[in-house]
């Protein structure tokens, strides 16, 4: 009888398995190394991309925030030149209203009327004189309303007095006063609308 020894045999088969396996795991560790290379790669890329991404936008924001405070100053200052503006405009109002108002006075006293005492204190006109009639008194508060420097006429007071052979009228007046070239513009342009001896 023939013995063969197949232990070589079995244990060649067995290397050659082991090296097979050993084979199979480097290429899987080498294909896990490159994808995990080319993942990390692709992530790292990616948070470059979004840094950009938010630098960009942080330097818009601070651009805008430039803008923003330099649209802030201008409003401050057009706010500062504005009030300049209407402190220029009471000033030019009050130095021209009075001599107008005046002027305009003198045309609607009636004849039959005098005024003693004329007195303006914040904007308020008072009117102190006398007049040979209710009537007369009347006609002026008619006039003083339809002035365009004179408003809200109010008729505070009147007297009847006796003076030796006539009866006279004493009154005081009140009116506000509008020296406001605003107003002077918007009036003359109602005026203007106004068909004319109305």
């Amino acid at each position: 009888m023939v013995r063969i020894n197949l232990l070589p045999v079995r244990v060649s088969k067995k290397k050659e398995a082991g090296k097979q396996q050993l084979v199979l795991f480097a290429v899987v560790l080498a294909a896990g190394l490159v994808g995990n290379w080319m993942w990390a790669s692709g992530r790292r890329s990616e948070l470059e991309s979004i840094q950009a991404k938010l630098a960009r936008t942080k330097a818009d924001v601070a651009q805008l925030d430039r803008i923003i405070g330099e649209v802030k100053d201008i409003r401050e200052a057009k706010r500062g030149l504005q009030e300049k503006l209407d402190v220029l405009d009471r000033l030019k109002a009050g130095r021209s209203g009075p001599v107008h108002m005046l002027d305009e006075l003198a045309t609607i006293i009636p004849k039959r009327l005098w005024l003693r005492k004329l007195e303006e204190k914040s904007g308020v006109m008072s009117f102190d004189g006398t007049a040979l009639s209710i009537d007369d008194v009347s006609a002026f508060m008619a006039e003083l309303k339809k002035a365009k420097y004179f408003g809200n006429v109010e008729l505070k007071k009147t007297v009847a007095k006796d003076e030796k052979t006539m009866k006279l009228v004493e009154f005081t007046i009140t009116a506000t006063t509008r020296y406001s070239e605003k107003v002077e513009v918007a009036e003359a342009s109602a005026a203007g609308a106004r068909p004319a001896g109305k």
